[in-house]
């Protein structure tokens, strides 16, 4: 048949060549695939999704002989469920720089029209190289051809081109030699243990074997004989595996690659995404209660669920300085700023706490001026109904002026109780030094919510006692002009005034003081009160503790003591100079346009 009529040599895959080779630096092929969202498909400078690709047995390894950028282009051959793009259906290649694909040659012996058929997965224990396109690589050098996907070619990405690794894609352990890497990995199950206690598969390192050496000079020095010598020996080798081991996975040694997670194997390897995952599972969402008779006892319980939410923060915060788990899955930057971003959610539930006093006192003196409006005559109640109205007015403006100060007031004093400075000092001075310390963990109470609506009333207290003294005034003021007229007013005047001095002392008071109740007739049926404080993913809704429940008398107790915190404020807004020229953008900033827009402030 090969010389008959039907046979003809020279039609398409008639010389089946196979090829395996590794997709070169992207940066010679990346053009072809545009990062973010264009209008004209004549936008891409290349054609098609096509890969540089160095074949093995080819191209030389380096880049001496054939540069990335001089290689065929490779086609892909996308499977019969992923379609060739017609009437939409399609799939797009998933392949980066360094994967090993194999493929056939659609010109045969030319080797000029590679085609991609397949690319074989990357095992997790395998050395990725986080350098692609070194020309000073040769033909010679030996190692693994294993590269990154995310490694850096000899053209730098720009804009949406450059990648940020995902967090699933992060390792939580730090990377280390393969030596360490051995050495500090747990023991896998099944695998038997030798007279150190290590692995039995494993021999012992260069390092292990010398602190098993040095361990029975000191145990003849010490004349240990027998089961004692071998476990000082033993002993030994253990802490130099945890103190190498504790080096290895501070933050602050020297980098190694491989904190990727680029394989296909081991899918359950735990990764910075699970880690944030389980975080924010247990992380406690607040749930306030709307049963008017528990408003201020459900806002105490929110400031503490707050408290309790920065003090996790804080505390990874500091473990990240040691700890490279906590380094890589921290999503703090700047600390005090975290501090007084819950300080401010903190001071919304507290003006809760000072809208009540406020409702309170108003109704203190609604009450207590009635004696005082029914002895004047109706033909004078009106002017009285007009001082009312102007008091009313000052008491909501004192406590809008309290409110505004609440997150500078609270950061003061939550920087106090943690004392955030010191602890991060100790904690990098423990990291210098090398000392393996106890974690370092911020001291609050479990009710420390209580202390901090306390203080905050204790710094307002004396605005407060002043704002009553001249409500006092003001109507003494006014009840003296007309006393002359009226008698008996005068007589009611000291009530007003013992009441108004009794507001600061009866913290308690003002705290339980209900003004509305839900049910108004006696056969109503009471409603059922909720029960969760908090919510979280993992578990639902939650309630507090029994220890950790809210005290109001815990409260009015700490507001008699004088608080030391002060108030920090916060950043402002950078703002242009009243006198600062108009700036005009044009497009090309060295334009005379633009020169002479800077020098005469034309807008």
């Amino acid at each position: 048949m090969e010389g008959g009529s039907l046979f003809n040599p020279g039609f398409l895959g008639g010389h089946f060549l196979w090829w395996v080779g590794q997709i070169a630096d992207d940066s010679t092929w990346r053009d072809n695939i545009l990062a973010g969202k264009f209008e004209n498909k004549d936008s891409i400078p290349g054609w098609g999704r096509r890969y540089k690709v160095r074949i093995i047995g080819l191209h030389n390894q380096g880049e001496n002989d054939i540069p990335s950028d001089q290689l065929p282009w490779a086609q892909v051959m996308y499977p019969v469920t992923g379609g060739g793009g017609q009437a939409n259906a399609g799939q797009t290649a998933n392949l980066r720089q360094g994967m090993m694909v194999f493929g056939f040659f659609m010109d045969g012996q030319d080797q000029q029209v590679p085609v991609i058929m397949g690319v074989l997965g990357n095992n997790a224990q395998t050395e990725l190289s986080t350098k692609t396109g070194d020309n000073k690589v040769t033909n010679s050098t030996p190692g693994s051809l294993a590269t990154s996907g995310y490694a850096d070619g000899k053209k730098p990405k720009q804009g949406t081109a450059q990648e940020k690794v995902p967090d699933d894609g992060l390792v939580t352990s730090k990377p280390k030699s393969s030596e360490q890497s051995k050495e500090c990995a747990p023991i896998p199950s099944g695998v038997q243990t030798n007279a150190y206690g290590l692995r039995s598969d494993l021999p012992l390192t260069s390092q292990q074997f010398a602190d098993a050496q040095s361990a029975r000079a000191e145990a003849e020095q010490k004349g240990l004989t027998g089961a004692d010598r071998d476990n000082l020996v033993q002993q030994r080798v253990a802490d130099g595996i945890k103190n190498r081991c504790q080096q290895a996975n501070n933050p602050n040694s020297p980098a190694q690659p491989g904190a990727t997670k680029e394989n296909v194997d081991a899918v359950h390897q735990q990764s910075v995404a699970d880690i944030k995952r389980s975080e924010k599972y247990k992380e406690k969402i607040i749930m306030m209660k709307p049963d008017p008779d528990e408003v201020v006892n459900s806002a105490i319980k929110a400031m503490q669920t707050a408290i309790d939410n920065l003090v996790q923060k804080v505390d990874k915060y500091l473990s990240s300085i040691s700890c490279y788990v906590d380094a890589v899955s921290n999503t703090i930057s700047d600390i005090k700023k975290y501090i007084r971003d819950v300080a401010c959610l903190i001071a919304k539930y507290m003006k809760i706490l000072l809208d009540k006093l406020m409702e309170y006192l108003l109704k203190l003196l609604n009450k207590e001026m009635t004696n005082i409006v029914a002895s004047m005559p109706s033909s004078m109640r009106y002017m009285f109904a007009d001082i009312k109205e102007r008091i009313i007015e000052l008491i909501t403006e004192l406590y809008s002026k309290l409110t505004s100060g609440l997150c500078d007031l609270i950061s003061g004093i939550l920087n106090d109780a943690l004392g955030i400075d010191d602890l991060i000092n100790t904690a990098r001075a423990n990291v210098n030094s090398g000392s393996d310390t106890q974690r370092l963990k911020p001291q609050v109470s479990i009710c420390y919510a209580e202390d901090v609506a306390g203080q905050v009333i204790s710094a307002n207290q004396n605005a407060i006692n002043e704002f009553n003294q001249t409500i006092f005034d003001n109507v003494n003021t006014f009840l003296d002009d007309i006393d002359k007229q009226v008698a008996g007013v005068g007589g009611a005047l000291a009530d007003i005034k013992n009441q108004l001095g009794s507001i600061s002392g009866n913290i308690t008071s003002a705290l339980n003081f209900t003004n509305i109740k839900l049910n108004i007739f006696g056969f109503e049926v009471t409603p059922e009160k909720a029960v969760s404080d908090f919510y979280q993913l993992a578990t639902g809704g939650s309630g507090q503790p029994q220890p950790q429940l809210p005290s109001v008398k815990s409260v009015a107790d700490s507001s008699v003591q004088p608080t030391t915190a002060t108030s920090v404020p916060g950043v402002p807004y950078a703002e242009p100079s009243k006198d600062q020229a108009d700036v005009k953008y044009n497009a090309d900033a060295s334009s005379p346009e633009q020169i002479a827009s800077r020098t005469s402030g034309v807008a």
